[in-house]
């Protein structure tokens, strides 16, 4: 990501979605499970959506704080495009105090604390296009904040048939949630423990919501969604609670959807725990593989299960490398030895819209060289 160094003012204000007004010219912002009522010049926990008049305007909209393109298995999504480049992208501010962010710099900043860059929606898709990337991610902090910028992205990368993705905490209000993934292709929900305790004091959030969220996903959207669980030594690597995440992952959601454990490392306010033992990725591996999941994977170590085998034949079918993919034999989604279909979106789903870029989009994308992308 870029060097947050300088201050930089949002170049305009966008009024949000999601609120309604309250008695003495406060306003009552229902995007996320926190329902912030907000008052005059001030902001929500958020950071980035503040009352100025009475109305909600969010910070966070053509105001991207960090603009990076990555491999997809980073998100990570091994069961999403891959091999393909993401266009990635986050701003200020989060919904969550995770003690634990890798990102603090940005998701515990204010707006006018990062080096922001104005980038109209068309233009991040413009951009996408330019680099080659077959999808856009929000991602770095949390896009939920962030939401009325995700939809109008989401709208422009749709017409061009590029992919977009959440990488999401999964902390969302029933009556923002199918405003904004209905419009989404694709997700990652940090699972970030299976303990109430966990959520409250280490995230300052609730465990429920997220897994009201993930339900949702489930059952009333066709978003390709995979799981991730970050373990932090002493805090979520009980076996037991994680015999409990995966069974509760069956249960709900079916034994197809990919779920990531990932290692910890000492950062922000959690310096105090040392880096996960690859060891124990290894033991929630096998558990939440005992109790029936079938495509589990280990990451932020090097070796571990990183491979996605046919739950049929035992094929591997893709081999990474970190997050390179060194081999794919996914045939028109299905495993090639034996033709058992493979669970996940192997094509860009309007891959048939995309159009050829023209001299004025180059024009625009020039605007942008300096980004150094």
């Amino acid at each position: 990501m870029q060097e947050l160094n300088t201050l930089q003012e949002t170049e305009s204000l966008h009024e949000g979605r999601w609120w309604e007004p309250m008695s003495g010219n406060r306003v009552h912002c229902y995007l996320c499970p926190r329902h912030c009522h907000i008052g005059e010049g001030q902001s929500g926990f958020c950071f980035i959506r503040v009352n100025q008049g009475g109305k909600l305007y969010t910070l966070g909209y053509a105001a991207p704080a960090a603009l990076q393109i990555d491999p997809i298995e980073k998100k990570p999504l091994n069961h999403f495009l891959p091999g393909t480049r993401v266009f990635s992208l986050g701003t200020a501010g989060c919904n969550m105090g995770c003690f634990f962010c890798q990102n603090w710099d940005i998701s515990k900043s204010k707006q006018n604390q990062v080096r922001s860059t104005h980038v109209l929606p068309e233009d991040v898709v413009a951009l996408a296009r330019r680099y080659g990337c077959h999808s856009i991610a929000f991602t770095y902090n949390e896009p939920t904040i962030w939401g009325e910028y995700v939809v109008d992205i989401c709208h422009a990368a749709r017409e061009q048939g590029i992919a977009t993705v959440m990488v999401t905490n999964g902390y969302i209000t029933r009556e923002a949630f199918h405003d904004i993934y209905d419009h989404v292709d694709a997700a990652n929900v940090d699972l970030k423990a299976f303990t109430e305790e966990f959520y409250g004091k280490i995230t300052l959030t609730h465990l429920q919501p997220v897994l009201d969220t993930l339900k949702w996903l489930k059952n009333e959207t066709t978003v390709w969604f995979e799981i991730t669980n970050l373990i932090i030594p002493t805090l979520n690597d009980d076996p037991a609670e994680i015999r409990k995440l995966s069974e509760w992952v069956l249960a709900n959601l079916g034994h197809d959807v990919p779920l990531h454990f990932t290692a910890f490392h000492p950062d922000f306010k959690l310096q105090d725990k040392p880096r996960t033992p690859p060891e124990t990725l290894h033991m929630a591996h096998k558990i939440a593989r005992e109790t029936g999941l079938r495509f589990v994977y280990e990451g932020n170590i090097h070796g571990g299960a990183k491979d996605t085998l046919c739950p049929g034949c035992g094929a591997t079918l893709i081999r990474r490398s970190w997050h390179e993919v060194t081999e794919n034999r996914v045939k028109n989604g299905s495993c090639p030895q034996c033709n058992r279909v493979i669970p996940g979106r192997w094509t860009t789903p309007q891959s048939n819209k995309r159009t050829p870029a023209n001299p004025a989009e180059d024009l625009l994308e020039r605007r942008y060289d300096s980004l150094n992308l």
